[in-house]
């Protein structure tokens, strides 16, 4: 079994043995029975794998979010993108609101939801992104770090909009993004109102194509309230 990397059921075979006599299951059933162990050892090592390449760090499960802290919040539309049906129509999600709403709080939730379901995440605040593929020029690096942003099945862009964005920056997003368009979803949360957002550009025809790929087909959840965290520590 070792040979083989049967790592799960080599641990779990003596117990499973016992059971099989105990219970006296045919041997198709305790064949299964070994099987199972197997499969489902191998899926919560991947659900692990693709949780730590997600980069997270401090999270919170969505069963956690009180959703009523924000009673004009939509709680079954966010619970419907728990399904994962966003992804596979390649759909976006934009958080927008106030400082401490809770925006962050339930992209992260979502990923990791996302994650349990198989598919590669990854999370960032936008500036470090950015910033991250620009040093790449200096050391060759550029394709490869540009890669990483764009082939998971879901990039959350953090804080988006906090500062104006470079001609630099700007040009590197604008790749980013198309080159994201109907091959992966984008979850995108940010403080500044999107009516607002053409501000953040100096080159008005690359922006408005940018942002006509992010809108399109997109779903907008507004955060409204005060601050998600200081109410709940009141």
């Amino acid at each position: 079994l070792k040979k083989l990397r049967l790592s799960a059921l080599s641990t779990t075979i003596e117990q499973r043995t016992q059971e099989a006599i105990e219970h006296q299951l045919s041997y198709h059933d305790y064949l299964l029975l070994l099987l199972q162990d197997e499969i489902d050892a191998r899926g919560h090592k991947k659900k692990e794998l693709l949780i730590k390449k997600a980069k997270f760090g401090r999270f919170k499960h969505l069963s956690e979010f009180d959703f009523t802290v924000l009673p004009e919040l939509n709680k079954q539309k966010i619970l419907g993108f728990t399904s994962g049906q966003f992804i596979e129509n390649t759909e976006n999600i934009i958080f927008e609101g106030n400082t401490g709403t809770g925006k962050t709080f339930l992209a992260k939730a979502l990923a990791y939801e996302m994650c349990c379901k198989n598919y590669k995440v990854l999370f960032t605040r936008t500036a470090k992104m950015l910033e991250d593929i620009y040093a790449g020029k200096a050391d060759a690096t550029y394709a490869k770090r540009m890669a990483a942003y764009i082939n998971p099945d879901l990039l959350v862009l953090d804080d988006w909009g906090l500062t104006e964005f470079s001609n630099q920056f700007l040009t590197i997003l604008n790749e980013i993004i198309s080159e994201r368009c109907e091959n992966g979803s984008i979850i995108i949360t940010s403080n500044r109102a999107i009516k607002n957002w053409d501000e953040l550009f100096n080159e008005p025809v690359i922006s408005s194509a940018l942002l006509d790929r992010i809108f399109h087909n997109s779903h907008l959840i507004k955060m409204e309230g005060k601050s998600y965290r200081r109410r709940l520590n009141l």
